[in-house]
């Protein structure tokens, strides 16, 4: 891990406190415009009270890679995050990114059962060792948390009870195909007079030959077409027809004397003619935490005691329910209202207690409703459909309200001697067409595959099934990520370190960037960035060669991401999952708001870090950001 030399207070400080309130996916063009009407006044106050400004993010433009550089002030070759997925070197698979399981963890200590992803140090770890009061609510990448001074809890990157990032549960009487997506996810159930009997899938058991999953029993009951109860350990619970379930715990046997406790949603979709119940993903019960997800150990209970149970996964707003047909879109958008909600009580509980030092808070729901809801404002989307968009246009405003209303109520808590900073990680664009970037090497002789890829294999062979690696000189996966098959370094690598490597690479870079739609000759990318051309630190070795950047409109696909070469290069996104940001990083830059005027007029989201630390009169020797105060 990257370390730095301790930062100590260079000057007086200029504010007694700093509340930095980090908003997802906030983008520029729809908060100028509700901003322009009068329906965001606290936004519009703010700005003109100190500053409102674009805020460059991070290359590539994903969440996680943006906010480490938020927390760090530093690019991702410092801190070593550099997309939501990255391979495995020693077999070329993909891996999680935000998420790292501790493989000397033999014994199944708790304490150890999970590695740090982010390298390096973040401001709140600069504050707290100078003795400066500092709480940090949801800030993703920060799991498995440090142990320091720093009152912190998890946010992206907190896994479910299984130790995954989160998978529902579902249960039906239909017959679900095999073939359908999602299918791994359903649970077959029977009705026998008016009863159910069903289980909970739990964490793995490790026994001395095998691995097996942990279960819960449950009983339903139907009560009536509306409504069943649910009996779980003796404890009934009522679920009404269209609405979300109050939380209920459940626990798992997972060995001698050892049990772990977690907690799940339920939503009834209907009883008949078909019976059809979601149920969450299993979160970590934050009153009896399995994982540790907070620092020191025990805030995350301390919070539960306070406030009752709330989502403990990392990414809780469950889009991948609402694209496989598990839920609706009023069922989806009534998780995130609450879950907007559990934070906000987060945050008036801290805001509530605070006198000194940081407090710095996430929300991110705002970027999971334009995921879903971007097509509205898009009549050029595949799946634009009017009547969808009448019914549905007002949400993604309703939710940029809404965080108006929040941010209201922090102003009040806001005097001269607080500085208060408001910016989002990256801004939203339309996804319309998806890039096949396996597709693309193969076909330009960069990858060799041992077949022909019928276009009816949607998956193009994932996991890279049908790659002749011995003949192969690149590959991607992840969401724009682009490796060389080096010598030493892959397992089976051909590029030869040095000068062939820079020239396959420049051969890729110059080539991809002319790559055009054949449907309108639409350019697809804006650039191919060389990681040595916009990385620096310790880490850069393990960055991907090639960094795409994706012009607006276009994106890497899912069959991208895990290795997959369909026959084509482009394709129609036809999902629910209708707007993105991982394109071209000057195409989506955040915002930034302050309540103070700032010292240059393109700031970067490397820059809020040292703003930080230089409000309480420190400077950041260690980081590539710029101090924004005046």
């Amino acid at each position: 891990m990257e370390n730095s030399n301790p930062v100590k207070p260079s000057g007086n400080p200029k504010f007694k406190k700093v509340i930095t309130l980090g908003i997802d996916g906030l983008d520029p063009k729809v908060l100028s415009e509700l901003m322009r009407q009068g329906d965001l006044p606290n936004f519009s106050r703010l700005g003109q009270t100190g500053a409102y400004s674009p805020l460059a993010t991070s290359n590539p433009a994903q969440s996680p890679v943006a906010w480490a550089s938020l927390a760090t002030g530093n690019n991702p070759g410092y801190h070593g995050v550099f997309d939501f997925l990255n391979r495995r070197v020693t077999d070329y698979m993909p891996q999680l990114a935000i998420l790292k399981v501790n493989p000397k963890n033999v014994f199944g200590k708790r304490e150890l059962m999970f590695l740090p992803v982010m390298n390096g140090n973040s401001f709140w770890d600069h504050t707290s060792d100078n003795n400066i009061p500092s709480t940090v609510l949801k800030w993703p990448m920060t799991f498995q948390p440090k142990q320091n001074k720093t009152k912190l809890y998890a946010g992206l990157g907190v896994p479910d009870i299984k130790g995954g990032l989160g998978r529902y549960s579902f249960y039906t009487t239909k017959n679900v195909s095999k073939n359908e997506e999602g299918f791994e996810k359903v649970i077959k159930v029977q009705k026998s007079s008016g009863k159910i009997k069903t289980y909970i899938p739990g964490p793995n058991i490790v026994k001395l030959t095998a691995r097996d999953e942990a279960k819960a029993d449950i009983d339903i009951n139907i009560s009536s077409d509306t409504e069943i109860d649910i009996n779980i350990d003796g404890k009934r619970f009522i679920v009404n027809k269209g609405e979300w379930s109050e939380w209920l715990e459940v626990k798992f046997k997972v060995g001698l004397m050892r049990t772990a406790s977690g907690i799940v949603k339920f939503y009834l979709n209907r009883i008949n003619p078909e019976f059809e119940l979601y149920m969450s993903a299993v979160q970590i019960n934050p009153k009896d935490p399995a994982f540790i997800i907070s620092s020191p150990d025990g805030y995350i209970q301390e919070l539960a005691n306070e406030l009752g149970p709330f989502y403990t996964l990392g990414m809780p707003e469950d889009t991948k329910a609402l694209e496989e047909g598990r839920t609706d879109e009023e069922a989806f958008i009534a998780m995130c209202d609450e879950i907007i909600a559990e934070q906000e009580k987060m945050l008036w509980h801290e805001l509530n207690r605070f006198q000194e030092g940081l407090l710095a808070a996430a929300f991110f729901s705002t970027d999971r409703i334009q995921h879903i809801f971007w097509v509205t404002k898009d009549p050029q989307h595949p799946l634009y459909d009017k009547a969808y968009a009448e019914k549905y246009g007002r949400v993604i405003d309703d939710y940029y309200r809404k965080m108006d209303g929040i941010l209201g109520e922090v102003m009040k808590q806001v005097d001269e001697s607080t500085a208060l900073m408001v910016f989002s990680d990256h801004g939203f664009a339309s996804f319309r067409r998806a890039v096949h970037l396996n597709s693309w090497l193969a076909q330009n002789g960069f990858m060799k595959l041992t077949r022909q890829v019928s276009k009816d294999d949607k998956e193009g062979g994932g996991l890279f099934q049908y790659v002749d690696w011995k003949n192969t000189q690149a590959y991607a996966l992840g969401f724009g990520s682009i490796y060389l098959n080096i010598k030493g370094r892959e397992k089976h690598g051909v590029v030869a370190p040095g000068a062939q490597a820079e020239s396959v690479a420049n051969n890729i870079a110059d080539q991809l960037v002319k790559l055009t739609d054949p449907r309108d000759g639409k350019p697809a990318l804006k650039g191919a960035y060389r990681n040595s051309r916009i990385y620096s630190g310790s880490q850069v070795e393990q960055a991907p060669d090639i960094i795409v950047g994706f012009q607006e409109g276009f994106r890497a696909s899912w069959q991208t991401a895990v290795g997959g070469s369909p026959a084509e290069i482009f394709q129609d996104n036809l999902k629910k999952w209708s707007g993105d940001h991982i394109m071209d990083p000057s195409i989506v830059p955040g915002i930034l708001l302050t309540n103070f005027k700032i010292n240059n007029d393109a700031p970067g989201l490397m820059d809020i870090a040292p703003t930080v630390l230089s409000s309480f009169g420190m400077s950041a020797p260690d980081m590539e950001g710029k101090a924004l105060l005046l």
